[in-house]
C-alpha cells in the first residue's frame, strides 16, 4: 500500500495502491486541461501531450504510439454539453498529423469517436433540423423545440494533412415511429415497432438536460459513447436522454442504414438491441427503467459471453442518486442475431449479469460523464467523472488502487487542497506491453500536483517483495522491568522496517527490526502507541499493526 511521507494530508494524486494492482499506465484528459495525461500507477507524469483547446471530450492512444484526441470548438451555433468540434491525431511528440473540424451550421462532433481498425473513424454529430421538420415528422407541436438536434452517426476516411470523406452514415431520423398522425409517415404503434424510434419521446419544448439554456432542449437525445465491435461489424452508442443503449449494424451501406433492410442481420439501420428503459418505445415505466442518465457503453467479451458494459451515472433513480457499473449480457441466438421482442414486451435480459457495487453507496455517485473498462486479467478500471477519481478493482471487487485528478481549470492543484472543477469523461489504461509505448522514454517524473507528498511507491509487480513470512506470530511487547521493547516470531533471515507512533501521530521510533530485537524505551514517557510493521525491501506493504501500551 502506497505510504506517504510527512504530515499533510494526501488529498489527491495516488491515493492508494496494492501490490495486487495492474502495472499498466492511466490515460485521461482533464475537463479543464488542454492537455492529455499518460501517469503510472504511482500518478507519477509519464508523457504529456499538449493541445490548442480543451478536449471535447475523448482522447485514445492507438497501437504506433499516436493520440487521437477531439478538441472543444465553440462556433456559437451549438452549445451543448459535451461540445468538440475538431478531431486530431499527433504523434508521440506532439506533432499533428491530421485535423478535422466538425462545426458549421448544420452539423456539430460531440463527446466521443471509435478508432476503427482500418484508420478510420466514427464520430457522433448534431445535426441540425427545425420545430417544422419534427411536426411533419409526426412530432406533436406542443413538445416541438425550436431547434432539434437529430444525432447522426457518420464514418470518416481521413484524408491527412486536413479533412476526411464520409464513407458511410446512419440517423434515428430515417428510423422513426409515430401515433398521432394516420396522414403522415411512419404511423404506428411504438411497443409494435421496438426497432424505431418515436418521435414525441424524450421531446420537449424548451428546458432541462445539459447544455446552456434554451439549448438544453434542443439536444433530443444526447449520445454520449460510441463503441465499434470490429469482429461483429457493430456499433454500440448510449443516449444519456433516452436512459438507453443502442445496436447497431454497421455491415450495411449508407443506402441501406437509411432503411430496414440489407446489412448481415438483414434489418437495415433499425436498431438491434436496445436496453434500459422500455418506455421509450411504450413496453414499461419508471418502474422498469434501469439506466439513469449513463455513459460509455462498450462491447466487451467475458469468459466467452458477449456482454455490454455501461457506467450507470443514476440521475434520476427512483431509490436515490448513486451510481453503479453493469455488465449485460446481449441475447444472441444461435446464428449471432439478436431476436425481436415479442409485441409489447421489452428486449432482454430482464437484469445484468453484474453490478458494482452489489451493496449501492449512496458515496460513489457522479451525475455527469464518468466511465468503465473491464481489463484483460478481469480487474475493473472506473471513472468517477465529476470527481475525477480513478480507481481499480480487483477480481474480489476490493479496491486495489485510487487516484484523484489533480488538475483542474487553472492547472496543476496544491497537494492538500480540496480537489475542485477536476472531472474527467473517462479514463483508459495502457499496458505496459503496448506497442504503442516500445521504443520510447518512460522515465517516470514528478506526480502532477504540486508539492506532491513523498511516496515510497513500486509500480512493476515484479519487483514487490511478497508479505513477510512468519515462523510464529509475530509479538511485539514493552518490558518495563528491562526498559525494551521486543520482537519476537519475525522471520529468522529476512529483515523488517518498523515504525512506532504516539497518540499524536510523532515518530518514536523508525529502524530495521528482526526476531529477538530489543529496542530501548527506558525514558519514552508512557501511553498508547501504534507501531507499523513493513518488509524493509517494500515499505509500500505493511505487514501488520500493533497497539504497544508502555507503562
Amino acid at each position: 500500500m502506497v505510504m506517504p511521507t510527512g504530515t499533510s494530508q494526501t488529498t489527491m494524486g495516488t491515493m492508494l495502491l496494492e501490490p495486487t494492482a495492474n502495472d499498466g499506465y492511466v490515460l485521461f484528459s482533464p475537463s479543464g486541461s488542454e492537455s492529455t495525461f499518460l501517469v503510472d500507477k504511482c500518478g507519477r507524469k509519464i508523457h504529456s501531450w499538449d493541445t490548442e483547446g480543451r478536449p471535447g471530450l475523448m482522447a485514445y492512444f492507438m497501437e504506433n504510439g499516436d493520440l487521437v484526441r477531439t478538441r472543444r470548438h465553440q462556433t456559437g451555433l451549438f452549445s451543448g454539453g459535451g461540445i468538440g468540434g475538431i478531431i486530431e491525431r499527433m504523434d508521440w511528440d506532439g506533432e499533428v498529423l491530421w485535423r478535422d473540424t466538425l462545426a458549421d451550421f448544420t452539423h456539430h462532433q460531440h463527446h466521443d469517436v471509435a478508432v476503427m481498425p482500418n484508420g478510420n473513424m466514427l464520430v457522433i454529430l448534431w445535426e441540425k433540423w427545425f420545430a417544422a421538420d419534427a411536426i411533419a415528422r409526426g412530432q406533436l407541436p406542443e413538445l416541438a423545440s425550436d431547434e432539434v438536434w437529430v444525432t447522426r452517426i457518420v464514418e470518416l476516411a481521413p484524408t491527412p494533412p486536413t479533412g476526411s470523406e464520409v464513407v458511410w452514415s446512419w440517423s434515428p431520423w430515417e428510423h422513426l415511429i409515430q401515433n398521432t398522425d394516420p396522414e403522415l409517415p411512419h404511423f404506428g404503434s411504438p411497443s409494435d415497432h421496438p426497432e424505431r424510434f418515436d418521435v414525441n419521446f424524450g421531446a420537449v419544448a424548451s428546458g432541462g438536460g445539459p447544455g446552456l439554456g434554451q439549448e438544453a432542449a434542443y439536444d433530443w437525445m444526447h449520445v454520449n459513447s460510441i463503441h465499434y465491435h470490429a469482429e461483429r461489424d457493430e456499433i454500440i452508442l448510449s443516449s444519456r436522454h433516452w436512459n438507453e443503449m443502442w445496436i447497431i449494424d454497421h455491415s450495411t451501406t449508407t443506402e441501406e442504414a437509411a432503411g430496414s433492410t440489407g446489412g448481415q442481420h438483414g434489418k437495415g439501420g433499425d436498431l438491434l438491441w436496445r436496453w434500459g428503459n422500455p418506455a421509450a418505445y411504450g413496453c414499461g415505466g419508471l418502474e422498469d427503467q434501469q439506466l439513469f442518465g449513463q455513459h460509455d457503453a462498450q462491447f466487451h467479451s467475458i469468459d466467452g459471453v458477449d456482454v455490454a458494459t455501461v457506467y450507470n451515472n443514476g440521475n434520476g433513480r427512483p431509490a436515490g442518486d448513486f451510481s453503479t457499473v453493469h455488465h449485460i449480457p446481449l441475447p444472441l441466438d444461435a446464428e449471432g442475431d439478436y431476436p425481436a421482442p415479442q409485441v409489447g414486451q421489452s428486449f432482454p435480459p430482464d437484469q445484468p449479469n453484474w453490478t458494482y457495487p452489489q451493496i449501492l453507496d449512496a458515496e460513489f455517485f457522479s451525475p455527469n460523464i464518468s466511465g468503465y473498462e473491464r481489463l484483460p486479467n478481469g480487474h475493473h478500471l472506473i471513472c468517477e467523472g465529476a470527481s475525477g477519481r480513478f480507481f481499480e478493482l480487483n477480481a474480489e471487487e476490493t479496491v486495489v488502487w485510487e487516484y484523484i485528478n489533480p488538475i483542474n481549470n487553472s492547472g496543476p492543484m496544491i497537494q492538500g487542497d480540496t480537489p475542485l472543477q477536476n472531472g474527467v469523461f473517462r479514463a483508459t489504461e495502457i499496458p505496459l506491453e503496448h506497442p504503442g509505448l516500445e521504443d520510447r522514454d518512460l522515465t517516470p517524473g514528478a506526480p502532477l500536483e504540486i508539492n506532491p507528498m513523498e511516496l515510497d511507491c513500486t509500480v512493476n509487480a515484479s519487483e514487490r517483495v511478497p508479505q513477510l513470512a512468519a515462523v510464529a506470530p509475530v509479538r511485539i511487547w514493552a518490558d518495563p522491568t528491562s526498559g525494551h521493547l521486543h520482537f519476537s516470531g519475525l522471520h529468522a533471515t529476512t529483515p523488517a522496517s518498523f515504525t512506532l507512533y504516539d497518540a499524536c501521530g510523532k515518530v518514536h521510533y523508525a529502524g530495521s527490526v528482526a526476531d529477538g530485537t530489543s529496542v530501548d524505551i527506558l525514558f519514552w514517557p508512557p501511553g498508547i502507541y501504534i507501531g507499523i510493521l513493513h518488509h524493509a525491501a517494500s515499505p509500500i506493504q505493511p505487514v501488520s499493526a500493533h497497539r504497544i501500551f508502555i507503562p
